[in-house]
C-alpha cells in the first residue's frame, strides 16, 4: 500500500519535539523507516517565523526531492507581503515550484480567517482547486476548533478545505455535521485514535473524505500507519486513504 502524508513537517521548531527532521534528507529518511512513499510538508520557519521568510526556505529545500511537495503558507494580500499581493504572481511561483495546495497558521500570524481578510486567496482557492491546510489547533480573532473551521465553510463553501490534527478523543459529533455540509471538507487520520473510529465513518461516507497524515514531528507516524493497517475497512477504502485521495485533490488543482 502506498502512503502519501498530507501532513508532515521539518526544520528546526522554536519548541522542538524529541524527535525531528532538520533537513528534506532526514525527513525522507524518517519517511523511508516507516514505508512512505511522498509527503505534502511544510517548513517549521513557515509557521514560527513567516511566510515571507519560510515559504522561500521551504521552495530551496525541497528541490532536490521529488517525493517531497511543499505547500505555500498564506497571509492577506492586502498588506503585499506575499509576491508583492498579486494573485497572479502568487500562482506564477506556484507553478514554477510544483506547488499545489496553501496552508494557514492565523495564530501565529495574527490575521482572520474571514472573507473580508482573504476574499482574493478563498476565491483563487475556489476557482483552480487549490486546497486550503489548517490544523483544528488553529484560533483566529477568539474563534478556535470547528467553530473556526465552520466559519471559514460559511465564507467559502466551495473550498477545499482539509482540517489535520482533530484529535483522538472522538469529535465526531463536531465534524460529522459539517461533512454532510460541505462536499469539498477533508480529514487527515493523524490523530483519529477513535477505537472503530475509521471503519464507522466509512461505512457511513464512504473513504474519500479521509486522508493518511502523521503530523510528524508533533507525533510518531507509527500510530496513523498502524490504525490504518489494522482498521475493518476493504483494501479500496485503505489505499483511498493512504494516498489514493490525496493525489485526486492535487490533481483538481489548477495552476
Amino acid at each position: 500500500m502506498k502512503l502519501f502524508d498530507c501532513n508532515a513537517c521539518f526544520g528546526t521548531s522554536m519548541l522542538r519535539p524529541l524527535r525531528y527532521a532538520e533537513s528534506g534528507e532526514e525527513l525522507l529518511a524518517e519517511m523511508d523507516y516507516y514505508g512512505i512513499a511522498e509527503a505534502l510538508v511544510y517548513h517549521a520557519r513557515q509557521r514560527d517565523d513567516s511566510p515571507v521568510v519560510g515559504n522561500e526556505i521551504l521552495i530551496e529545500a525541497i528541490k532536490p526531492h521529488p517525493r517531497l511537495h511543499g505547500v505555500l503558507a498564506i497571509l492577506p494580500l492586502q498588506t503585499g507581503e506575499l509576491v508583492k499581493g498579486s494573485r497572479e504572481e502568487i500562482l506564477e511561483r506556484m507553478k514554477e515550484n510544483g506547488i499545489k495546495a496553501f496552508r494557514a497558521f492565523p495564530s501565529e500570524h495574527k490575521y482572520l480567517m474571514t472573507r473580508t481578510s482573504l476574499s482574493p486567496l478563498y476565491d483563487l482557492m475556489c476557482e483552480r482547486n487549490i486546497p486550503l491546510f489548517i490544523s483544528i489547533n488553529e484560533s483566529s480573532g477568539g474563534i478556535s476548533g470547528w467553530y473556526l473551521i465552520e466559519k471559514i465553510l460559511a465564507d467559502a463553501p466551495e473550498l477545499t478545505l482539509i482540517v489535520t490534527e482533530h484529535g483522538s478523543w472522538g469529535q465526531d459529533r463536531f465534524f460529522r455535521p459539517l461533512i454532510e455540509k460541505y462536499e469539498n471538507l477533508y480529514l487527515d487520520i493523524s490523530r483519529y485514535e477513535l477505537d472503530g473510529g475509521l471503519s464507522d465513518f466509512c461505512r457511513k461516507y464512504g473513504a474519500d473524505r479521509l486522508l493518511f497524515g502523521t503530523g510528524f514531528p508533533n507525533w510518531n507516524p507509527g500510530g496513523p500507519i498502524l490504525m490504518l493497517l489494522q482498521a475493518d475497512i476493504s483494501r479500496r477504502e485503505r489505499q483511498a486513504i493512504g494516498s489514493g485521495n490525496l493525489e485526486r485533490i492535487l490533481r483538481r488543482a489548477r495552476l
